[in-house]
């Protein structure tokens, strides 16, 4: 029974000495820091405090310590002690040293020239006085040696987006240690220095950029050791999260040339029937793809394609215009449009601003001409040409451009009379045009042409009123009532006295009636006169017709030869 009491006091005491160390036991504490750094080849002090209890301490007897490396035990060699009986490791011999006042309660130790190969490792401390013999082996330190400082960086690099970082290098016991940044502009930097674990640190705040993505970001410690001074440095490269960054390139083909290539490109100027292929590149972190946005003419919107590449063939007017790229990450999405040009004619433009109005004393002209290039616009007043911006005492010129729509203002001034011939004239490489304006230029003239006007108008009435005043008298001379004549009659009545020779063969061969009061041949158409002489006498100026009746005319026979030739003779006598 006892036994069994024995063997359980001894395993509680032993877990309670490898759970919380001599801290268990009243009296037994330990501080030293759980790690500590060291950079390599300087020199680093591990703070070390302990206590065991009064009760124990015999007078006359030593105090020793000893340094231990985990899993040593208390009759292996130690690596640092004060106890000239004892062994010290090989590797640690005349670099590692018992350093503090063990009487003082100090039981620090200092490592020389830190070897990262043998000296990075766990260490622990124990204490032997009289009967007093334990090991705080369940608190050790450990000891790492860095090469270089180590580089933190307290988040996610993203582009514009500020993140705080921090660079952080062993102390040494034997110089002074500077850091500093490089690479990069840090802000807001401060220093720290913690002696419990041998560190300096220092801070700052970054905002990263997308140049800085693929860049070193570096810190160095540099060591004043004497007079030869130790640099050693972290470098780490920037892994800067952005959106897509888009460029454009492309081939451009024309019948009977060459293929010509083009690169970071926004635009290009083409010609109908030439064919094109642009590609959009993308520069992102992470990676993105492609979509080409084309205008739709059915939905007025934008259509995509899911390709990097867009390819128009035959280009045509109707092809000029934007097209639009895209291209989506986690970061973000991009838009950039590549403008196509296509070369044309001058001409007017769709929203026609070129007109003349009066401007106080004087006349202003605007004129837009729309082509690609854009055209250079030149005036003409009466034969006198004004180009590009200038000015004198009556007229004033003032021209820009914009993409394909150059336009010019005219101002015209001072006493300028009559009509004014004005022409705006717009040339490029493909053609030119001329739009023309007239305009009076004066008050007078102004005047003058309304007088004409007013006058014209007035002349115009007094014609139409003299034509309706004849139009009445002719209506009232003439009333509707009366008998309108027959054909017949209207035939007999002639318009005026007719006398007609005809010859004696032709008077032969009129139709004649019997007079029975004379005993003469009367013609027919005689007679009828002779129907109506009352109207021929009361009506004389009546509007009348009159009809020749020569019935039925016969040919001669052919003449003899000498017939004509006495014919001809009796002719030229006459």
């Amino acid at each position: 029974m006892s036994y069994l009491l024995g063997a359980f006091i001894f395993g509680l005491l032993s877990t309670c000495l490898h759970w919380e160390g001599a801290q268990c036991l009243p009296g037994y504490n330990l501080t030293v820091p759980p790690e500590v750094r060291v950079q390599e080849g300087f020199c680093v002090v591990i703070p070390c405090k302990f206590t065991y209890p009064a009760s124990t301490v015999t007078s006359g007897v030593g105090l020793h310590g000893y340094w231990y490396t985990v899993g040593s035990k208390a009759y292996d060699d130690p690596v640092a002690t004060n106890d000239g009986r004892k062994y010290i490791e090989h590797f640690a011999l005349n670099r590692f040293l018992l350093s503090g006042d063990l009487e003082q309660g100090d039981c620090s130790l200092t490592i020389n020239d830190a070897r990262k190969s043998s000296d990075e490792r766990g260490y622990y401390f124990r204490v032997e006085k009289g009967t007093i013999r334990f090991s705080y082996s369940d608190l050790p330190t450990l000891v790492k040696v860095a090469e270089k400082p180590e580089i933190q960086i307290l988040g996610k690099l993203r582009a514009g987006h500020p993140v705080n970082i921090s660079c952080t290098t062993p102390g040494s016991c034997s110089s002074q240690v500077n850091l500093t940044w490089g690479g990069v502009s840090v802000a807001n930097e401060s220093r720290t220095t913690s002696e419990l674990t041998n560190e300096i640190k220092v801070y700052g705040t970054f905002i990263p950029s997308i140049a800085d993505h693929g860049q070193n970001l570096t810190c160095n410690a540099s060591y004043n050791q004497g007079t030869h001074p130790v640099q050693t440095e972290e470098r780490i490269q920037l892994d800067v999260s952005y959106p897509p960054m888009l460029w454009f390139s492309g081939i451009l083909e024309r019948p009977g040339e060459s293929r010509r290539n083009f690169t970071d490109a926004s635009h290009i100027e083409v010609q109908e029937g030439d064919s094109i292929t642009l590609f959009c590149g993308i520069k992102s972190n992470p990676s993105a793809n492609a979509t080409w946005m084309t205008k739709s003419q059915k939905t007025a919107g934008w259509e995509s394609s899911r390709t990097n590449s867009l390819t128009i063939s035959n280009v045509k007017l109707a092809d000029k215009g934007g097209y639009k790229c895209r291209a989506l990450n986690t970061e973000g999405e991009t838009d950039a449009t590549f403008q196509l040009y296509v070369a044309y004619s001058p001409r007017p433009c769709e929203q026609d601003n070129s007109r003349c109005w009066r401007d106080g004393n004087g006349f202003q002209c605007n004129c837009s001409i729309c082509s690609y290039p854009a055209s250079k616009i030149q005036w003409q007043v009466n034969g006198k040409n004004l180009e590009g911006n200038n000015s004198d005492e009556t007229m004033k010129v003032t021209s820009w451009n914009k993409t394909e729509e150059a336009t010019s203002t005219l101002h015209l001034t001072g006493n300028l009379d009559g009509e004014q011939h004005i022409v705006c004239l717009g040339t490029n490489p493909g053609g030119q045009i001329p739009l023309k304006f007239f305009v009076a230029s004066s008050g007078d003239s102004l005047k003058w042409n309304l007088i004409s006007g007013v006058l014209g108008a007035l002349a115009m009435f007094a014609v139409v009123m003299l034509i309706v005043i004849i139009v009445v008298l002719i209506s009232r001379r003439y009333p509707k009532d009366r008998k309108p004549l027959t054909a017949s009659e209207s035939i007999a009545k002639p318009l005026t006295h007719v006398h007609s020779e005809l010859s004696p063969d032709v008077k032969r061969n009129s139709h004649t009636v019997p007079n029975p009061d004379e005993g003469k041949d009367v013609p027919e158409d005689q007679e009828k006169f002779d129907e109506y002489p009352d109207q021929i006498s009361n009506d004389p100026e009546e509007l009348h017709y009159a009809s020749l009746n020569f019935g039925e005319l016969k040919c001669l026979p052919e003449p003899t030869s000498e017939e004509s030739k006495s014919d001809y003779a009796e002719i030229k006598k006459v």
